[in-house]
């Protein structure tokens, strides 16, 4: 599972971490953080994402150092 949601990009790690957290750990995102190695934070920002059905994206692209072309 953990190489499951590193091979992911963008949101889709979130979501599968709220999956499967849902799914075995009784919606509980600090049980989830013992049991895998993913933050809490990014936990409760996917069952809230899922709960609202609202995307949060982050502008970590905007604040990069490299360059666009």
């Amino acid at each position: 599972m953990r190489l499951a949601a590193w091979k992911m990009n963008g949101v889709e790690p979130r979501g599968f971490q709220a999956q499967i957290t849902l799914k075995y750990c009784q919606g509980r995102p600090r049980l989830a953080q013992t049991v895998f190695p993913w933050g809490r934070e990014n936990i409760e920002l996917g069952l809230a994402q899922k709960r609202t059905g609202i995307i949060c994206v982050g502008l970590q692209s905007a604040f990069t150092t490299a360059k666009r072309c």
